[in-house]
């Protein structure tokens, strides 16, 4: 993918932030959107629950970890139990292990009180804008998972 394409899909991802969504709400909308195309409104609702370490508790898994792992699951998913989840699984772990190295953490209280704050970082939306970017690196190297 091109810089500009994947510096447009993290601008978007701030954007839903900055306009009241979610962490999992960004991230699925931004990135889900430029590889599933429209996101229906089940599936958004879907990713609230995620938001904000699951319901706002700040103790689970960071909402834009969430709702990415939500896109690779609509990408790579299984429909039934007799179909391969190795791309799948590969690919959750990979966004994970690049989410946990760059921000250090993954859980949603450890980034607001470690990460977002700091210069640069005010916000949850760049957060949300640099999770969409690892997001979509993981998914553009997808082939070493094939």
């Amino acid at each position: 993918m091109d810089t500009k394409t994947k510096t447009i899909i993290m601008e978007k991802a701030r954007g839903y932030l900055n306009a009241g969504r979610h962490c999992s709400e960004g991230i699925l909308l931004a990135v889900g959107k430029h590889y599933l195309g429209e996101i229906n409104a089940q599936v958004q609702c879907l990713s609230t629950a995620f938001a904000g370490g699951v319901g706002e508790t700040n103790e689970e898994l960071c909402g834009a970890l969430s709702g990415g792992l939500m896109v690779i699951g609509a990408l790579y998913g299984r429909t039934d139990a007799r179909t391969s989840d190795y791309r799948c699984m590969r690919l959750a772990a990979a966004y994970r292990a690049r989410f946990l190295a760059h921000f250090g953490y993954t859980r949603c209280a450890d980034l607001k009180e470690n990460w977002v704050g700091k210069k640069g970082q005010e916000t949850c939306a760049e957060l949300v804008a640099d999770a969409a970017e690892v997001l979509v690196e993981v998914l553009e190297g997808e082939e070493k998972f094939t």
